[in-house]
């Protein structure tokens, strides 16, 4: 199990007519007290120990969901409340449809709070598909009856919610870890969705955001987590792990992590700084890369990943700066494609990132293999069974070294296809 998997949860999908397939279009996530093993005692109260957080698209070009998650953020940072329901609809993205594009949004909350009996603002919608499409309101409050009877915990009940969040992926993204806390079993499940237009670079609450197909990702515990101590570790998780692949160097409007903490677990409160934070932040990062990873494999017509570590740079903001540069090459990407050791391509990817450093002390391994060192390539042959072997790989492994400096940082990317190309000319975004 994944998202159903802590206490507290329960999950279930539907056909509201939003995809030209029939295939399942909505999906629901609920975190309540209606789970049989918290009535047989085996967990806390949840109301009144919830919490939840969230981060987004740093895209100037954001839909009704985002608008909608951010003023929820703002009211949750002066005492407001955590949410309750995530309501996910694929097939359409609600992405540049003006105020009536968030009219839309608000309605299926309302309706859909309604038959919950819960406040409006505990419910967060979240919509990927074509940009540029309203969401049939009248579709999804219609499918929600049906939505709302089929909540259930268990593996078909994950699964159904995950596929039904799907667009252009080709499999179902699920995961989950588990640790001890307290002497107790502490759960972290979630589901992901994704596999073109991924760039993701999610906003940081009251931090000015970087200048900046979608990913979704949605996290659920059982663990007591304070809610500031929740935002700063999906924060936190998210710069290592969803922030850290691109598919095709295209952030979407409508990217979007959300973790819902239940508190269900029958341990004391988590906070910040204590080493139960430090061990509930190395779970949840754990599975944000795990989901990143997911979403990287996935990606539109990839045969193969590869991962990009820069070293010794004067920062790792430029170290990651020159890793997404060779990450988002075209030119690279092809190489990978064709297992091609093209060093050039790498070397001259990392010099367009806008940082300085000197060739003459810079290094490329792939795999165990240095075809580059301090300005020259070195009399490797691309014959090399070692080579061949690293370039077969998945990932392929790139080490570049560009100085004595501090700085690392690491990207994850696919290689393009011609599959890539028929995909984005066929399906309208």
């Amino acid at each position: 199990m994944s998202i159903t998997r802590p206490l507290g949860f329960r999950a279930a999908a539907t056909v509201a007519g939003l995809k030209k397939s029939g295939k399942a279009d909505l999906a629901l996530i609920v975190c309540d007290s209606d789970d049989a093993r918290l009535v047989k005692g085996r967990g806390h109260p949840i109301e009144g120990g919830r919490t939840s957080a969230a981060v987004f698209t740093t895209n100037a070009v954001v839909g009704a969901p985002i608008q909608i998650g951010r003023a929820w953020r703002e009211r949750v940072a002066k005492g407001g409340k955590s949410i309750r329901a995530l309501l996910v609809n694929s097939g359409a993205a609600n992405a540049a449809t003006g105020e009536q594009g968030v009219k839309d949004a608000l309605g299926c909350m309302g309706a859909l709070a309604e038959r919950l009996r819960c406040d409006p603002e505990e419910v967060l919608p979240s919509s990927t598909g074509v940009i540029g499409r309203r969401i049939p309101v009248e579709k999804v409050v219609g499918a929600l009856p049906a939505l709302v009877a089929g909540l259930a915990r268990g593996e078909e009940a994950d699964e159904a919610a995950a596929r039904a969040i799907m667009t252009t992926d080709l499999v179902p993204k699920t995961a989950h870890r588990e640790i001890e806390l307290f002497g107790h079993q502490i759960h972290v499940g979630a589901i992901a969705k994704g596999s073109g237009m991924i760039a993701p670079r999610l906003d940081s609450f009251a931090v000015s955001p970087a200048t900046q197909a979608t990913m979704l990702a949605f996290i659920t515990t059982d663990a007591p987590v304070h809610g500031l101590a929740l935002q700063r570790a999906l924060e936190a998780a998210s710069r290592q792990s969803f922030d850290r692949v691109s598919v095709d160097a295209h952030p979407s409007c409508s990217d979007t992590v959300v973790a819902i903490a239940s508190g269900a677990a029958p341990i004391r409160p988590i906070y910040m700084d204590t080493p139960e934070y430090f061990a509930f932040k190395a779970a949840l990062m754990s599975i944000c890369q795990d989901l990143a990873e997911q979403v990287v494999h996935d990606g539109e017509g990839a045969t193969r990943t590869f991962k990009v570590t820069v070293r010794g740079a004067r920062t790792s903001a430029e170290a990651e700066r020159m890793a997404r540069a060779v990450v988002d090459s075209p030119l690279v990407k092809c190489a990978v494609h064709g297992k091609d050791a093209n060093w050039g391509r790498i070397v001259t990817a990392a010099g367009n990132a806008g940082v300085p450093f000197n060739p003459n002390e810079t290094s490329l391994v792939i795999g165990t293999t240095e075809v580059y060192l301090d300005g020259v390539p070195t009399t490797f042959e691309k014959s090399d069974p070692m080579l061949r072997a690293a370039m077969d790989a998945d990932p392929v492994e790139m080490t570049l070294t560009v100085g004595h400096g501090d700085g690392q940082a690491w990207m994850m990317g696919c290689d393009l296809s011609a599959e890539y190309v028929k995909i984005n000319a066929e399906y309208t975004t």
